[in-house]
């Protein structure tokens, strides 16, 4: 894989500072620098209020991308948030969370997907909620999501029968199709969620540019409920990626997107139906959140 010259500056200050992680790094010193300015406690009911100000109901799809790591003035813990947002959204809605395994699994061809027993990447609260009770989970190794309530399992069955991780058969688009509001709770502004990954899955047969992030076919390999080990086969791409996400979001209104902060906590929701439709008509104009690989010399459906 190519390399961009941002990556070759990165492997360079990590030679040179000695720092392994420059994500990680940059989280602990904003969170140091956050302890100074904000002080203001807050309690799962408080999360909860914004998050009803923000529309979750009775019913409600929800998936949630959390850094609990950025709760440092929460006052609770993380059973007890999942659990009121249940309590709101009841049975007649579903909850999802992101629940992939570590990606460096994705390059060993020994590593055997257990699905009931390997701990998510995606964080504490989306650990702590694939252990809860009647929550299920997809098969996919690259972005497997859990889900608990009405419509969790047409959400997580097909996902290993996906040509790619993010199409049509995958939860990632399906609650797009619900309407699902994505939460994003202490994690970047500009952050949006893993269903912006639809645009690329659903455009790529149709545009040279898309195409190039799907270009490799992989087998992976997992236990069944029965303990056989079975295998899927899905194609991804072998490109580096990096990403401005705000140059979707300043194409967003109101009604697609809004953003609400508690003390250090900003908690921010997408409407994925529309924020979707929107980015796939982007997509087909040549605007994306990707600046590498540069969109610099492919065609589009118009000029920008």
């Amino acid at each position: 894989m190519k390399q961009s010259y941002l990556t070759i500056l990165g492997i360079i200050f990590k030679k040179i500072t000695g720092i392994k992680d420059i994500s990680l790094f940059r989280k602990n010193l904003h969170k140091r620098i956050g302890k100074l300015w904000y002080h203001r406690k807050y309690t799962a009911d408080d999360i909860i209020a914004v998050m009803c100000q923000l529309g979750m109901k009775t019913g409600s799809i929800i998936c949630i991308h959390a850094s609990m790591k950025e709760f440092y003035n929460y006052q609770g813990t993380a059973e007890e948030l999942i659990k009121k947002i249940q309590n709101v959204i009841t049975t007649e809605g579903t909850l999802i969370m992101p629940s992939y395994p570590d990606p460096r699994y994705q390059k060993e061809p020994s590593y055997i997907f257990n699905p009931k027993a390997d701990p998510t990447f995606a964080g504490h609260l989306a650990e702590v909620f694939r252990k809860s009770p009647n929550v299920v989970r997809s098969i996919n190794v690259q972005h497997s999501v859990c889900a608990w309530g009405k419509y969790a399992k047409w959400l997580v069955e097909e996902h290993s029968a996906c040509k790619n991780c993010w199409d049509e058969k995958s939860p990632w688009y399906k609650m797009t199709t619900l309407g699902a509001l994505v939460f994003t709770i202490g994690l970047d502004a500009h952050y949006i969620g893993t269903f912006d990954h639809c645009v690329e899955a659903l455009l790529y047969k149709d545009y040279e540019y898309w195409g190039q992030f799907f270009t490799l076919q992989k087998t992976y390999k997992y236990y069944d409920n029965d303990w056989t080990i079975k295998d899927y086969t899905c194609i991804e791409g072998d490109l580096e990626r990096r990403t401005r996400e705000q140059r979707l979001i300043k194409h967003f209104t109101s009604e697609m997107y809004r953003k609400k902060r508690i003390s250090n906590l900003l908690i921010k929701v997408f409407n994925s139906k529309l924020c979707l439709e929107k980015m796939l008509e982007l997509g087909r104009k040549g605007i994306t959140m990707y600046y590498v690989p540069s969109t610099k010399g492919y065609k589009f459906d118009t000029d920008y």
